[in-house]
């Protein structure tokens, strides 16, 4: 991603300022984007570059219109990653991931171009701020979401994220029938929580999308990985941050719902079960923010009722500004993949879900008018999927 091009291809252009509001259409601001990008100046370079994530964030510009920009665009934030400031390479980050959702699934050039930067920033994580390796974890999410072509480059995604993140200040689980979906090994390093949290939220959104309840069959194989994995999770359920406690549950969750512990010890899934209900009613005192505790008993009282009686959560998420309509899903998947596409396009979710392809799948459920809103004053509108 950054090789391509160095900082020595920065020009200078002080007779003329970067100005978005120049550009008459997204085009042309993509347009605007790309020359800025190429500034000698960091300030010029992250204004472009928020611009440029904005313009993606809340815009899908037609692909033949995209398709003659994108090589540009992805290039210039390479050398933004490689070059620039700490501000310019978490901007860059988002904008590349940003950038794989618009183009949907003809985002393959892309990750196939970004892994290695991406696992190197991985590897090298403890020399950035956390904030700056969870951009490029959000980065690798998107990218893999949108341009994997099948499981193998899903489950390199995957390994990135768990030799080098998942496991922290520890070497990966000793077994060796792990290397597929945890890895064989990784240097000892200390992960901040909120790294952590990143990537164990990653790592469960593309689990959801390489596997399915009914592929019991590739699993198989691969049973005693997915174990070493649970066995994993299962051991932050003990971490002292509670946002840490709450990823790995949805983590463990997406994995029971999709029979990924099917091969597991019946002793160590009870073991799993009652940490959850002790989770769930946990008392105040534990972790260093108590304004979280209600959040964690009512995540893990749903997992609690899923694990004992099969009860699957139901949430409607927001799907426009004015909150009059929802869209409902009752799977702990689609929870899962959902957020993370809600969380990292912010503004822009309605608009992906509308209009991008991509994002038909994990928005396929029901759309209902929001409670927030009254029938009698506002008709809602319902999202055709």
């Amino acid at each position: 991603m950054g090789r391509l091009h160095t900082s020595a291809d920065f020009i200078v252009r002080d007779e003329r300022p970067f100005n978005p509001k120049e550009a008459e259409d997204t085009l042309e601001l993509l347009d605007l984007c790309v020359e800025a990008l190429q500034d000698s100046r960091h300030a010029t370079r992250e204004k472009a570059l928020a611009e440029l994530a904005g313009a993606l964030e809340q815009q899908l510009p037609a692909l033949d219109e995209l398709e003659g920009r994108c090589f540009s665009i992805f290039t210039l934030c390479g050398v933004c990653i490689k070059e620039g400031s700490l501000k310019e390479v978490r901007l860059a980050y988002r904008a590349v991931g940003l950038l794989a959702l618009t183009l949907r699934s003809g985002s393959s050039e892309l990750l196939f171009h970004s892994f290695q930067p991406l696992a190197r920033a991985f590897r090298e994580q403890d020399d950035a701020p956390p904030v700056t390796t969870v951009a490029a974890i959000d980065c690798l999410a998107a990218v893999t979401f949108a341009g994997a072509r099948g499981r193998d480059d899903v489950e390199r995604s995957l390994k990135a994220l768990w030799d080098h993140l998942i496991t922290p200040s520890a070497a990966v689980s000793s077994s060796r029938s792990a290397s597929k979906i945890s890895g064989g090994g990784a240097r000892r390093k200390t992960i901040t929580p909120q790294v952590l949290v990143a990537a164990v939220s990653a790592w469960a959104f593309l689990v959801t999308t390489m596997v399915s309840e009914t592929d019991a069959h590739i699993r198989k194989a691969d049973g005693a990985a997915w174990n070493a994995a649970v066995a994993t999770l299962s051991g932050l359920l003990d971490h002292d941050d509670r946002g840490v406690r709450m990823a790995a549950g949805e983590a463990l969750a997406v994995c029971v719902e999709l029979n990924l512990t099917r091969h597991a010890l019946r002793k160590d899934m009870d073991a799993v079960a009652a940490k959850v209900s002790e989770l769930a009613s946990e008392f105040p005192g534990r972790g260093s923010n108590n304004t979280t505790l209600p959040e964690q008993r009512d995540l893990f009282g749903h997992i609690a009722a899923f694990l004992d009686q099969g009860e699957r959560p139901e949430k409607s998420l927001p799907t426009s500004v004015d909150g009059c309509v929802a869209l409902r899903v009752s799977s702990w998947a689609k929870l899962v993949q959902l957020n993370f596409l809600g969380r990292f396009l912010g503004d822009g979710f309605e608009k992906h879900v509308q209009g991008n392809e991509l994002l038909k799948a994990p928005a396929r459920g029901r759309c209902c008018p929001s409670p927030r809103r009254s029938r009698a004053r506002r008709r809602p509108r319902r999202i055709r999927m």
